[in-house]
């Protein structure tokens, strides 16, 4: 896909008018759409209409080389809820010969085209966005994947082990699942239900959701969808953390986590 040229100044002007921007994703050497609101490129929801605005490329790049050490040359690489396509971009960067990212809302879709058209600090051709809701992803043709992306989604489904499932059915060989959740020691493997609005552009669609209690939780489910080693790369869960947020990696065959940082995570007695 060719780009569009465009100045600084265009470019700030342009990102400006489609906020609230959640990523900051590089479009140049000289350009990313966070330094238009934030010098440090991140932002809190108070300052940002309501949306945090978040650096993810180090980590994620970080991620992508220690599961992919040789590139991701010849994978796919499917991204649920791609919010502005940060991830999607950085995994075609990496090599990827496919990438699908979907989001269920269309400001989201609108401002990852729009980074599509005009990125040149790497390409941006074989990426491929939808406005499109989770459970509708089966209506599709998009094929299998290697590796999915599961973040920022589970807990805004009314049902969230049917949409993790039809993630994971696509997926052959390693699924992120990051998530917010709200720790119940009681009932650690349990979820407990919530209502959000289904206006606001980082909330869900359909007004009733489920928070997944623990890590133990998702690493059941996963379990019971076939995947064989799971490792616990963030736990927000302690005292003190205001959001609390948990990421597991799991992977179809053992031994395949070996190089990830992280603690392998089984059943919790």
């Amino acid at each position: 896909m060719s780009t569009i040229q465009m100045d600084k100044q265009a470019l700030t002007d342009q990102v400006e008018k489609m906020r609230p921007w959640h990523h900051d994703i590089e479009i140049n050497e000289e350009f990313s759409t966070g330094e238009v609101f934030s010098p440090t490129k991140t932002l809190i929801p108070a300052e940002n209409d309501g949306v945090s605005l978040i650096s993810p490329r180090q980590r994620f790049l970080k991620r992508l080389d220690s599961l992919y050490p040789d590139s991701l040359a010849g994978k796919r690489y499917l991204d649920c809820a791609c919010n502005a396509g940060a991830y999607c971009f950085m995994a075609r960067e990496r090599g990827a010969e496919k990438v699908v990212g979907f989001d269920v809302r269309e400001h989201w879709i609108n401002q990852a085209k729009f980074v599509q058209e005009h990125r040149t600090l790497a390409p941006t051709d074989r990426i491929n966005f939808h406005t499109l809701d989770l459970y509708d992803l089966p209506t599709r043709d998009f094929g299998k994947f290697d590796l999915t992306y599961f973040s920022g989604i589970f807990y805004h489904l009314p049902d969230p082990v049917t949409g993790l499932k039809i993630a994971a059915d696509l997926t052959e060989d390693i699924i992120v699942v990051n998530t917010a959740m709200r720790r119940d020691e009681n009932n650690p493997s349990g979820m407990t239900m919530a209502i959000e609005s289904d206006t606001q552009v980082m909330s869900g669609v359909h007004e009733m959701s489920w928070y997944p209690n623990g890590p133990e939780c998702i690493h059941n489910i996963l379990s019971w969808m076939g995947f064989a080693e799971m490792k616990l790369t963030l736990d927000y869960t302690g005292k003190g953390y205001t959001n609390q947020r948990i990421e597991l990696i799991a992977a179809r065959e053992k031994g395949r986590l070996k190089n990830l940082d992280g603690e392998y995570f089984t059943k919790r007695k």
